[in-house]
């Protein structure tokens, strides 16, 4: 039997989150990406998700093996876009990040599970737009944007040097 559902983290999934971000990591670094190569995300930041109630949890047949963060709120360094536009500029967004599946999940689609039932959180939240971006190294999650239909729109910056430039992608419902 195949049992697979997302739900709001608690704090007790923190160490299998960690497991789960770290797995990530360790894949990004093996692309050549310096995308989360720097410490980020950090268990603070982590627990900051979870505090706020934003992080969510991928569980297969009772196993924590996927996270995402759904941000309801704008976040600044979508404030200035270079290279390109936001195409809705007046609705709220929500953004997903820190998109990752466990060691032994990848390959089975489950992150196609996850974002569609992340979209069905966030369009009952009343989002009908979404963001995300990503490392241009990283060419999984550009992948897995396209297949969802988010738009590339541009590029911007999560920092000040130049691997914090990120390209970024827009959905709208």
């Amino acid at each position: 039997m195949f049992n697979v559902f997302v739900r709001r983290a608690l704090s007790s999934d923190l160490s299998k989150i960690v497991k789960v971000i770290n797995d990530a990591k360790k894949l990004i670094k093996g692309s050549g990406s310096p995308q989360w190569q720097d410490g980020q995300p950090s268990k603070s930041v982590l627990e900051e998700d979870l505090k706020l109630g934003r992080g969510y949890v991928l569980v297969v047949n009772g196993e924590v093996v996927g996270y995402t963060a759904l941000m309801q709120s704008n976040d600044p360094h979508y404030d200035v876009i270079q290279e390109g536009s936001w195409v809705n500029t007046t609705d709220k967004y929500a953004t997903l990040h820190r998109v990752s599946i466990a060691d032994g999940y990848r390959g089975k689609h489950l992150s196609d599970f996850m974002i569609s039932n992340l979209f069905t959180i966030g369009y009952g939240l009343g989002f009908r737009n979404f963001r995300i971006d990503t490392h241009e190294m990283n060419k999984g999650m550009q992948h897995i944007s396209l297949k969802f239909g988010f738009e590339y729109r541009g590029i911007i910056y999560v920092g000040s040097k130049e691997d914090d430039r990120r390209l970024a992608y827009e959905l709208n419902m």
